[in-house]
């Protein structure tokens, strides 16, 4: 058994998508466990105090609004969903790893390579 890979998503519906993607590509169900984010104050998108400065509110009719009463916008959730696949060999690994690029997950070296990049 190779050692399990880490891979990190944006989004829950990608990452969903992606463990389908590995069950057809022939990887039980069973070896793969997708982690929500464990920290209800996490990284979001929504916060009023940096979207009632920075950007207008949102019309009624947006789905972004939460209600017509609201000023805040629906928080979404970002980069918090790890997703570990535990592969049977090395060639199970590269096969897995390849869908998850395909999806455009990024590994724990490339999240935190990024990270420091930024200002």
């Amino acid at each position: 058994m190779s050692a399990p890979l880490l891979r990190v998503f944006d989004s829950f519906d990608v990452a969903e998508r992606a463990r389908n993607a590995l069950i057809l590509a022939g990887l039980l169900p069973e070896a793969i466990e997708l982690r929500p984010p464990e920290d209800d104050g996490g990284p979001v998108e929504g916060n009023f105090l940096i979207d009632l400065e920075e950007k207008p509110t949102p019309a009624n009719d947006d789905p972004q609004r939460q209600t017509p009463q609201a000023e805040l916008r629906t928080p979404v959730s970002r980069a918090t969903y790890v997703m570990m696949v535990s592969a049977t060999d090395e060639q199970q690994a590269r096969q897995a790893a390849q869908v998850l690029d395909s999806f455009g997950a990024l590994d724990s070296g490339e999240r935190l390579a990024k990270r420091a990049q930024s200002p």
